[in-house]
C-alpha cells in the first residue's frame, strides 16, 4: 500500500513539473508567432519566483490568446494519458485540472481577471475527481511504479 501511495505521489510530482515546462515554452512560442521578438521562459530562477515567460511584443498583441495557449498544449499533453490503461487514464482529469489552473493564474494578469474564478473552481473539482479515480483504480488493480526497485 505505501508503494502505491508513493508511485501516485511520484507519478504527480513529475506531471505537474512537465506540465509547468510545457505550459511556459507554449507561451514563448504563441508569442514568437504573434510577432515578439524577444522571450524566454523563466523556471525557476535565483529569486525563488514562480515560473513565468517574458517577452518584448508590440502593443497590439492579443494577449489573451497569448495567455489562453498555455491552455491549448498542456490540454492536448492531458489526451495522451486518455490512451493509458484505467489508473493512468484517470490523470487525464489532473492534468486538464492543472491547465485550467495555470491558465486562470495566466488571466489574473490579462484584463479577464474575472474568468479566473470559474476556471480555478473547475480546475480544482477536476484535480480532485482525478485524484480520487486514480488513487481507487491504483489500489483495486496491481500496477504500480517501480522506480527505486523497491519489490
Amino acid at each position: 500500500m505505501k508503494r502505491k501511495i508513493l508511485s501516485i505521489i511520484l507519478l504527480n510530482v513529475t506531471v505537474f513539473f512537465a506540465l509547468i515546462s510545457i505550459h511556459e515554452i507554449t507561451h514563448l512560442g504563441a508569442g514568437y508567432l504573434m510577432g515578439c521578438e524577444q522571450g524566454k521562459a523563466v523556471l525557476l530562477n535565483s529569486m525563488l519566483e514562480g515560473p513565468y515567460t517574458e517577452m518584448i511584443c508590440a502593443n497590439g498583441m492579443n494577449q489573451t490568446l497569448f495567455y489562453l495557449s498555455g491552455l491549448l498544449m498542456t490540454s492536448c499533453f492531458g489526451l495522451l494519458f486518455l490512451s493509458m490503461k484505467t489508473p493512468g487514464r484517470n490523470m487525464f482529469m489532473v492534468v486538464f485540472g492543472l491547465s485550467f489552473i495555470f491558465s486562470a493564474l495566466d488571466m489574473g494578469l490579462a484584463s479577464l481577471g474575472i474568468a479566473a474564478y470559474p476556471m480555478m473552481l473547475f480546475g480544482f473539482s477536476s484535480i480532485t475527481a482525478g485524484e480520487y479515480y486514480m488513487a481507487s483504480s491504483y489500489m483495486k488493480s496491481n500496477v504500480q511504479f517501480d522506480i527505486f526497485g523497491l519489490e
